[in-house]
């Protein structure tokens, strides 16, 4: 068994995961700087993986090995690995294998090595995001185009409680051209039985949503639990949320609420968070699903010295879905808030309700290249009925038909195209087209 292959790369890709810190100086006399497997040799050496022959402070790079010899270095190089990805984890799952019997004779319980290559696992995204406004609806077609950094860890704290961190940063060329970095989410989950709870800042959307995302689909701090129960073909589950939304809503946009000055009349140029309580009750069942409940919106903190407060108000939902042969999901949604929705920006009412129907076919998946996924729908939406509805073409206060197009160019690179053609609620004059190009390619890892 030569040294140079097995040792010098298999181990140096392994460790190399965790760090790539070098040597200052030539660690041996026998691996001069200029050789092939000197900068891998000489990490190795600064991880304490091998130590050489002290005897004349020589590496012996073509020297044949034993296997207790190769043992020693694969447990030196686990014990030196604290996490990796999917990659560092399948080479050290197969040195592993190979040598178990010789690690078990040194004392080296691998099972446990193995484990702690799960304690944290990364991942995230680079994308780039188009979208253009467009219609008479708008004083002038408004552009925006920005790129974004995700980086997602998920981190293993025991058998019952895990945690989660999400990193953003995004440059914004709209209008002033800024950039700005987040933490995102960071929240920690423990079970109890059947039961989920979460805390922290986090998006409930993700762990169970509601109406398929017509209502909320938006960072919170706060908590959520989920009591899950187990049903012939299928799982009920009954969610309650609290906490604030991690997004200011800025009022005089496309994305107007409920924002009143003390006479009752509508107030734009502010920006505020809302408090969110609600619940909902999700069933799943063979190819059929369904969900059912009610959330509270609400700000009552004076906003400005005229007394503006944002209004509360009440939105139930129901959303029904159904996977059909043939790879096509509909989904329908429905929401109706106690207050009507505004848009102060053209002085009008735009109702209660909200909905969206939908029709999928197949899905773009980033692990699969050459797969693909597109949809046909038909919305409206009002900012009291879905203040955070998750559509890509979420044109508030508007209603119109939508198409989409997702595709997977290569592994983990996916392009999505998408367009909304309607109508502003309540516009005057027929000043009311409204239309939405958006398009985006990601790059996940």
């Amino acid at each position: 068994m030569k040294k140079t292959l097995v040792s010098a790369l298999t181990i140096a890709l392994v460790v190399g995961a965790a760090s790539t810190t070098f040597a200052a100086a030539n660690p041996f006399a026998d691996v001069p700087a200029d050789h092939w497997a000197y900068d891998a040799v000489s990490e190795l050496q600064a991880k304490g993986v091998v130590n050489g022959y002290a005897v004349d402070n020589t590496f012996r790079g073509n020297q044949n090995m034993t296997r207790y010899e190769m043992a020693q270095i694969v447990a030196k190089a686990m014990a030196k690995v604290e996490s990796g990805d999917a990659a560092t984890k399948a080479m050290v799952d197969k040195l592993a294998a190979e040598f178990r019997d010789e690690l078990a004779n040194l004392g080296v319980r691998v099972d446990e090595l193995e484990s702690r290559m799960d304690n944290v696992k990364h991942s995230g995204f680079i994308r780039y995001r188009y979208r253009r406004d467009s219609g008479n609806g708008y004083a002038q077609a408004q552009n925006q185009d920005f790129v974004k950094f995700r980086l997602n860890s998920a981190v293993k704290i025991n058998d019952k409680v895990d945690g989660f961190a999400r990193i953003e940063w995004q440059h914004n060329n709209e209008f002033d051209h800024s950039a700005n970095g987040e933490l995102a989410q960071v929240w920690v989950h423990g079970k109890i039985g059947t039961t989920d709870i979460y805390a922290g800042k986090e998006n409930p959307n993700d762990h169970s949503s509601f109406a398929h995302g017509l209502l909320m689909d938006t960072e919170i701090t706060g908590a959520q639990v989920i009591f899950n129960k187990g049903i012939k073909n299928g799982n009920v589950s009954w969610t309650i949320d609290a906490g604030k939304s991690s997004d200011s809503t800025v009022y005089g946009t496309d994305s107007d609420t409920l924002l009143k000055d003390a006479n009752g009349n509508a107030i734009a140029g502010t920006t505020g968070q809302t408090r969110i309580v609600g619940t909902h009750v999700n069933l799943q069942s063979g190819n059929f699903d369904a969900t059912l409940g009610y959330y509270n919106f609400s700000n009552n903190h004076n906003l400005n010295a005229a007394g503006a407060t944002y209004g509360s108000w009440g939105t139930w939902g129901v959303g029904l879905g159904y996977k059909f042969a043939g790879d096509l999901y509909l989904t329908a949604d429905y929401a109706r808030a106690s207050e009507e929705g505004l848009n102060v920006t053209k002085d009008v009412r735009t109702g209660k309700d909200a909905y969206n129907f939908q029709l999928n076919y197949k899905g773009a998946k980033a692990s699969v290249a050459k797969s693909w996924g597109a949809y046909v729908g038909y919305q409206k939406l009002t900012n009291t009925a879905a203040p955070f509805a998750t559509y890509d073409v979420a044109v508030q206060n508007a209603k119109g038909w939508k198409i989409g197009v997702d595709y997977t160019f290569m592994k983990n690179i996916v392009g999505s195209l998408q367009y909304f053609d309607g109508k502003f609620i309540n516009a005057a004059g027929g000043n009311d087209k409204a239309r939405r190009f958006f398009g985006q390619v990601t790059f996940s890892f």
